[in-house]
């Protein structure tokens, strides 16, 4: 499993990233659930249990409005709701790539129709 992107298409109409990875792979993300994964100090503290991350209810409604580059490892994504505080390292997101990780989302009780599958 490669976490070097090829390409990254943001998509602000569709509200949608897809990054396609070196090993052929192509992961596509909706903005809330770039949302719901944010990994920043804020939405997942500095150590296990610090905050409480946000929840579905709190994110089902936000939109993607910008990214850009963080050096060569990562993106800064500005999301509709104000926060553009999360760096999203390559790495991290091929991790939560939603088509791999469905079956271990289930048990958060989210729906699951915020996953997209990736092409």
């Amino acid at each position: 499993m490669s976490s070097d992107p090829t390409a990254i298409r943001l998509d602000v109409g569709d509200n949608l990233l897809t990054i396609e990875w070196l090993d052929g792979h192509a992961s596509t993300y909706d903005g809330a659930y770039v949302r719901f994964i944010c990994p920043c100090a804020k939405c997942r503290g500095h150590a296990p249990g610090e905050v409480e991350p946000p929840g579905w209810g709190d994110v089902e409604g936000v939109r993607m409005t910008g990214a850009e580059g963080v050096g060569t490892y990562a993106l800064r994504i500005a999301l509709s709701d104000g926060h553009d505080s999360g760096i999203y390292s390559y790495d991290w997101l091929r991790q939560m790539c939603p088509s791999e990780k469905e079956l271990s989302l289930i048990h958060i009780s989210e729906p699951t129709r915020l996953l997209v599958q990736s092409r």
